[in-house]
């Protein structure tokens, strides 16, 4: 193990996944995630390798190694991590949370880049595109009531999904600079080029041997996003079969590809999505009778839809009290049950309509495939999705998940699941031995903030910070006491503000 500066706590959550890494990626891990830890500002591998310090003792390309070509499992390592929370916090249902996020890349050499929406840069309902990857994300969602009243989403499976643009035309800033020194010496350009490992053999995508980039795959081959999500529900539930799951998912993800194909799979899993407010609703089939001819009906008589249906019965509405978004908030809410032919064919589904009682937000409608959950607990379990949009936010700008260069196909795969893994271990740790150590110890906080709120993952973050330098900086002996108390108090502000 090398001599990193992590608390042993935290590095015995990390020695939970050995069996996934191979002993010399497994102390590459090690290494890199005390880096990543440590960085303040940018968050490239040269930059982890800085700030994990004596600890880098190889070569910094068998770090880049590590991602392009390590022996390891990044499916292998997020179930293990799902084994973890599911044995750390032992609840009847477990809740997923399922959504995907944008990594803005630069730069024409960045393997498996392509166009996608940008919804943060989306002004007046015209749609902006930026150019990078998306990641299909399927989070645990876990919660402590000592700590805040909200939970985490704790990210452990991911799919890269590839768009049909390909984009990425202009040269990375750190292109132009490199060619810019090189003219000034007089050197010859070097000729580098986007690289792929898949290829299209038999009407089927396999991954072989490193060769340049053509272009995107066919819209036919490649994978849509309801489709990786699908793929991601169904490794959990078969490789958890005596764990009941719940999935909690946004509009894109209640179609057929999701819905039908998870379902008609398995038993252990519901899910609860928002719903489309002009949904074609039916009820299901009558029986056949005896001697009837022709073929079985495959739909019942026509619903109304959701927005009918309340304009039709308005005495239904009743006011719920219910736990949303770290809070008890009081709604308007009335349900019914009717089939999604085109969703999901044969079966009934609950429909829960959300109004708010002044008017001040737009009526919402949620679906739920179990029809025994009351209306106020799927509103309460549908809320629980905002956690992994602070997942994300987090990631980017305290983990760096946007700043490492990435030009190898596998490394784009891995680098940035990898890093949405090292924020589900520092918020396990910080819930398991964090808290307890920052009670304990002399901390900083700006007093504006409330003493009383829910701790957020920048202090998290500080708080392993700390207590890795209290182990490898502030245990030795040192000369004067007045010394050593000035040392941590200028160590705590240099975190806060990282």
């Amino acid at each position: 193990m090398p001599d990193v500066m992590l608390p042993a706590t935290f590095l015995a959550l990390l020695a939970e996944f050995r069996p996934v890494f191979t002993e010399l990626s497994f102390a590459n891990w090690v290494v890199l995630s005390s880096g990543f830890i440590h960085s303040v500002g940018y968050h490239r591998v040269t930059d982890a390798l800085r700030a994990a310090g004596p600890a880098a003792t190889k070569h910094f390309t068998s770090y880049y190694r590590f991602f392009s070509r390590g022996r390891w499992s990044l499916d292998g390592l997020g179930l293990s991590l799902l084994a973890l929370v599911l044995r750390l916090w032992r609840v009847e249902v477990v809740d997923l949370v399922l959504d995907d996020t944008l990594v803005r890349r630069s730069g024409k050499k960045v393997a498996l880049g392509s166009m996608h929406g940008d919804p943060l840069l989306k002004q007046g309902g015209r749609p902006f595109s930026s150019y990078g990857h998306v990641y299909v994300v399927l989070a645990v969602h876990v919660s402590c009531s000592a700590i805040a009243s909200t939970g985490w989403a704790l990210p452990f499976l991911f799919r890269l999904y590839q768009g049909s643009r390909r984009g990425g035309r202009k040269n990375a800033p750190s292109d132009d600079r490199r060619c810019y020194h090189r003219r000034r010496r007089g050197v010859a350009q070097r000729r580098r080029v986007r690289l792929t490992d898949e290829h299209v053999l038999k009407g089927k995508v396999v991954q072989g041997a490193l060769r340049e980039d053509d272009g995107t795959l066919p819209a036919e081959l490649r994978p849509k996003k309801t489709e990786l999500a699908t793929e991601l529900i169904l490794l959990v539930a078969r490789k958890f079969p005596h764990v009941r799951f719940r999935v909690l998912a946004d509009h894109l993800y209640n179609g057929k590809t999701v819905l039908h194909a998870v379902l008609s799979e398995v038993d252990n899993v519901d899910i609860v999505v928002r719903g489309r407010s002009d949904a074609a609703l039916y009820e299901l089939p009558q029986p056949r009778k005896p001697g009837q001819r022709g073929r079985p009906r495959t739909k019942g008589i026509r619903l109304p839809n959701p927005v009918e249906w309340a304009q039709q019965h308005p005495d239904l509405f009743e006011t719920v009290t219910t736990h949303m978004y770290g809070k008890e908030v009081s709604v308007e809410v009335a349900s019914f049950v009717g089939m999604a032919y085109r969703s999901l064919p044969g079966r009934l589904l609950r429909y829960v309509i959300v109004r708010d009682q002044l008017g001040f937000y737009k009526t919402d409608y949620l679906i739920s495939t179990n029809l025994e959950l009351p209306a106020a607990h799927v509103l309460s379990a549908y809320s629980r999705r905002w956690p992994l949009e602070r997942t994300f936010q987090d990631t980017k700008q305290k983990l760096g998940l946007q700043d490492t260069q990435l030009q190898m196909p596998s490394s784009v795969r891995r680098h940035p699941p990898l890093t949405m893994i090292l924020y589900s271990l520092i918020v396990i740790w910080f819930i398991q031995h964090g808290r307890d150590w920052m009670r304990k110890t002399t901390t900083y906080r700006d007093p504006w903030y409330d003493k009383t709120e829910r701790p957020s993952f920048t202090e998290m973050l500080a708080t392993l910070r700390r207590a890795g330098w209290a182990g490898g900086i502030l245990d030795p002996s040192c000369p004067s006491p007045h010394l050593q108390e000035k040392l941590l108090s200028y160590l705590v502000r240099v975190v806060a503000v990282a």
